[in-house]
């Protein structure tokens, strides 16, 4: 009888031991936020409010911008090569997003049901959206005050910087991409920090968003001071530099006047908690008369 029991016993629980093993082993860890963040710009608000700690998994594109104490954190892919296994060992509490929620794959959500992670798909293309973001952001890493503290912080910066304005604003269009041409347009965080930086954001006529425009129209829009967005890059070394070359070759007053500039900071195309810093940047660019140049 003994005999007959060990191996019924056994008959049980070897099916279930390989069909443990058959599936993704699922790490556990201590309490605490536990953040995976596939959008540098939440990534980069998270370290701004002191939310490194809760940081455990990060998109490629974070890699360069994160201190070198924290690059040994796993990449996961973007949102749409999402490695759910990683995402699944790691163990977050929640799992950042910027995407529509239609275009949210199916399997992600199943991933985020199925192991008890908060999907947070957040928008941050408008300063009320920043605001909005930095709230939702301090309250899933426990960093409330903080995130509370900064929108207050950043508000006054702003309204500041609003108070500011010049009577004449120089006409500034600001390049984002060459190939194509996509200049920043209405509606969005780089224009509203044209304006507070005291210029004139005359690509708001081609729509909003970042609209894709001609060499031709950009001639007609004439820009007195023209921007080109190339984060990461070195700065120019001067009137010769071959990415300045063909623009200084238009037929236009940015040209004429040598203000032609490249924006090189490695996050001039983020909208985070340092806005204030790049918007006085390019306050100081916009007021002083300079050949042309680059912005480090």
């Amino acid at each position: 009888m003994r005999l007959n029991i060990f191996r019924v016993l056994l008959l049980i629980s070897v099916p279930l031991a390989l069909a443990g093993c058959a599936k993704t082993a699922v790490i556990k860890h201590g309490g605490g936020p536990r953040i995976v963040s596939t959008d540098p710009s939440a990534t980069q608000i998270l370290l701004q409010i002191g939310a490194a700690k809760a940081i455990v998994g990060v998109s490629p594109w974070d890699k360069p911008l994160l201190p070198k104490s924290m690059r040994h954190l796993p990449v996961v892919g973007g949102y749409l090569h999402l490695d759910e296994e990683l995402v699944v060992q790691l163990a977050p509490t929640a799992l950042i997003l910027q995407q529509a929620p239609q275009r949210i794959e199916p399997g992600i959500l199943a991933m985020a049901r199925q192991n008890g992670i908060r999907i947070v798909n957040i928008r941050i293309n408008t300063f009320h959206q920043l605001f909005a973001a930095v709230g939702t952001l301090g309250g899933i890493s426990g960093c409330q005050k903080q995130a509370s503290a900064a929108i207050h912080t950043l508000k006054s910066e702003l309204k500041i910087l609003a108070g500011h304005r010049p009577k004449n604003p120089p006409r500034v269009v600001y390049i984002i991409s060459t190939r194509p041409i996509r200049v920043v347009g209405a509606a969005n965080f780089m224009d509203q920090e044209i304006t507070l930086a005291g210029g004139n954001n005359v690509a708001e006529r081609c729509g909003d968003g970042f609209p894709t425009i001609t060499r031709g129209t950009l001639v007609r829009l004439n820009p007195q001071i023209l921007l080109i967005s190339k984060p990461g890059q070195p700065a120019a070394s001067g009137p010769d530099d071959p990415r300045l070359r063909p623009w200084l070759a238009l037929p236009i007053a940015a040209a004429s006047g040598q203000r032609v500039d490249l924006i090189t900071w490695p996050q001039a195309q983020m909208l985070t908690l340092h806005v204030g810093r790049l918007i006085n940047r390019l306050r100081k660019l916009i007021d002083a008369p300079a050949r042309a140049g680059g912005m480090k």
